[in-house]
């Protein structure tokens, strides 16, 4: 059954806030048996948490209240419907939340907000025969409202709420509590939002989230992070896990990631992928990053002079793992030698049964691995290039350099010199 929308509970909403503290009595309103310490609730994916007891304290430890013995609860009052209290020490069961001790102060993810946010209160309401959680408040003034007096709350009215079918629970801040969080609504967000989310969370919490999405998003997500970012979060996986993800990565963002990692753990992530792609990051971990070689990518298409153009569509076609560049066909002998670049349009105008070396461009304009960013810069924009070959002293093809690449090199190399660069030196 669908849950009631948070609008119509807002005349029903009572603050956490205000129930912690509040007197369990007797039935009948009759003698003060102990205080409410926290509510304890069980967390249940797409609904709203219910409340199954209170965590209540008298005299000694703090003992547990189940719900069905509360006949009545309201925020400066707890009556019970018995007056037998069954006083044994609490004990927490899997799926179990403890609001004050796990939730409030916390960070939460407000999904429709895209954004993290504090949960400086939480709002109950009873939905039918049950009490559960149905918002948060972030907003400054819940905090005053904690530490006013109850005859001053007053003042301090007005409510940040975020309806809790809006929120994403991060269960690495209770490593001790056993939840099962598939962050359903998270794996709905694009790249760029998730990764705007993660930047705002800690080292594990960031893992959590990387590691409830599949693959392929997983490494989209962190594809729109800083390289810094990307090593941070992935320390923090199973090193199979965290391989697997570089593994969907193009192999020069692959190579900047396991440059920012300590060295025996780059190793050891490079022994948990498969031999073709740790060969490929290989190949480029032995370039300086700041050069054409560190900004090149191996993952790129070659075909022979030789080869009928029309094998440069099958690529596309059976390419399992298509670069994400593919504008350009780099051609090659056998020997790894550069002859030539194809470009998509002179396979689509080609005639029939034409030849790769018939319709390529001949000699190229390329680059060596040394180069600096400035250079290639200045050679992709004087002729209007796409993508640069970057070539070996002896002629072998090594990779390419997409001009977004290394315009964002030479960015960065700017701010870092402090002043703005441009083709002209």
């Amino acid at each position: 059954m669908a849950q009631p929308a948070l609008d119509e509970q807002k005349a029903e909403l009572m603050p956490l806030s205000e129930i912690i503290a509040s007197p369990i009595t007797e039935p009948g309103g009759g003698e003060r048996i102990a205080r409410v310490k926290d509510v304890v609730v069980r967390m249940l994916e797409g609904r709203y948490p219910q409340v199954v007891g209170l965590v209540s304290r008298a005299a000694g430890p703090a003992f547990f209240i189940p719900i069905g013995r509360v006949a009545e609860l309201k925020p400066g009052l707890v009556r019970l419907s018995s007056g037998a209290v069954d006083v044994q020490r609490f004990s927490r069961r899997d799926g179990e939340l403890l609001l004050v001790n796990d939730v409030l102060d916390r960070q939460v993810i407000d999904v429709k907000g895209t954004r993290v946010v504090r949960v400086n209160d939480l709002y109950l309401s009873r939905i039918g025969s049950v009490y559960r959680v149905v918002a948060l408040d972030t907003g400054g003034h819940a905090i005053l409202r904690r530490l006013m007096p109850g005859g001053l709350r007053g003042r301090f009215e007005g409510r940040s709420l975020i309806d809790w079918h809006e929120v994403e629970y991060l269960a690495s801040d209770t490593p001790t509590v056993r939840l099962r969080t598939g962050h359903l609504q998270l794996r709905k967000l694009r790249p760029q939002q998730l990764a705007r989310i993660l930047a705002g969370l800690s080292r594990q919490e960031g893992a959590e989230i990387l590691s409830s999405l599949d693959e392929e998003q997983a490494a989209d997500t962190l594809e729109e992070m800083s390289t810094e970012q990307q090593a941070h979060f992935l320390s923090a996986l199973p090193v199979e896990q965290a391989a697997d993800l570089i593994e969907e990565m193009e192999p020069d963002e692959a190579a900047d990631i396991l440059a920012k990692v300590p060295p025996a753990q780059a190793e050891a992530l490079l022994e948990e992928m498969e031999e073709y792609e740790s060969t490929a990051v290989r190949q480029l971990l032995t370039y300086d990053p700041d050069t054409a070689g560190g900004a090149m990518t191996n993952n790129v298409f070659r075909i022979g002079p030789e080869q009928p153009v029309s094998d440069a569509l099958k690529m596309f076609e059976e390419s399992e793992d298509a670069p994400d560049f593919a504008y350009y066909f780099f051609v090659v002998d056998a020997d790894e030698q550069l002859q030539g670049v194809l470009s998509l349009r002179q396979v689509l105008v080609a005639p029939p049964n034409a030849v790769v070396r018939d319709v390529m461009t001949r000699e190229p304009e390329t680059v060596g691995p040394d180069a600096e960013p400035q250079e290639v810069a200045e050679a992709t924009a004087e002729y209007n290039l796409l993508a640069i070959p970057v070539v070996a002293d002896d002629g072998r093809f090594l990779g390419a350099i997409t001009v977004d690449d290394v315009l964002e090199r030479l960015l960065k190399e700017s701010w870092r010199r402090g002043r703005s660069r441009t083709f002209g030196g």
